[in-house]
């Protein structure tokens, strides 16, 4: 792989903010699962983490969101960014320096504990509307993040058709792979899933820009 397809390493203080919204996230969802997420209010989460009820806000800006936050979105993010080294290239060229970064980006950033929060939060998903809800908003919100970055990348105008399409598939492609792994009673590891999930998102969007 050549130094063009390795995205920065992310800086200290990057590496604290996610360490400390990764643990208040562990520390919210046991009290949700001890004592039920509606029962339990920010402050009390605050508490428990050791933090102020104004940093959970900073950090998450919504209660939901402490189920939600997914700390592998803007790695992902991070590393489509930095593809090519801010050179443009067409969109072949894109998922040609794409796909064998793929293996080695999911080992690193899915692991054991981002499996089991993945896990809890689809549960809350599943059974709180408000949390539905705002999950939807997020996927659209990183649906527009997406063609964002894969318009800088590509030079094209971010409102072009196939762009918009190449952001669609490749987030909601993800959605239903973890659908997929809910209804199986997440029979594989995550890790496994998201391959699956990328190899399909990688073969449509070589036919979409065909």
């Amino acid at each position: 792989m050549s130094k063009s397809t390795i995205a920065p390493r992310p800086s200290l203080w990057e590496l604290r903010k996610v360490e400390a919204m990764s643990r208040i996230q562990r520390v919210a969802l046991d009290l949700f699962d001890e004592h039920g997420y509606r029962e339990v209010t920010v402050e009390r989460v605050a508490s428990a983490a050791g933090v102020s009820p104004s940093s959970i806000y900073r950090y998450f800006g919504t209660k939901e969101m402490l189920v939600l936050y997914d700390e592998t979105d803007p790695q992902t993010l991070e590393v489509l960014r930095n593809v090519g080294a801010g050179q443009t290239c067409d969109f072949p060229g894109l998922l040609a320096i794409a796909r064998p970064m793929v293996s080695g980006v999911l080992d690193e950033i899915v692991t054991d504990e981002v499996e089991y929060r993945t896990r809890v939060r689809m549960r809350y998903a599943r059974s709180i509307p408000e949390v539905r809800t705002r999950q939807t908003e997020q996927w659209r919100a990183l649906e527009d993040e997406f063609r964002l970055a894969f318009a800088e990348l590509t030079g094209r105008d971010a409102n072009d058709l196939k762009l918009r399409m190449a952001a669609a598939i490749s987030i909601w492609t993800c959605m239903a792979g973890l659908d997929h792994w809910e209804g199986t009673g997440f029979a594989a590891r995550l890790r496994e899933v998201y391959a699956e999930v990328v190899e399909a998102v990688l073969t449509a969007l070589e036919a979409v820009f065909r």
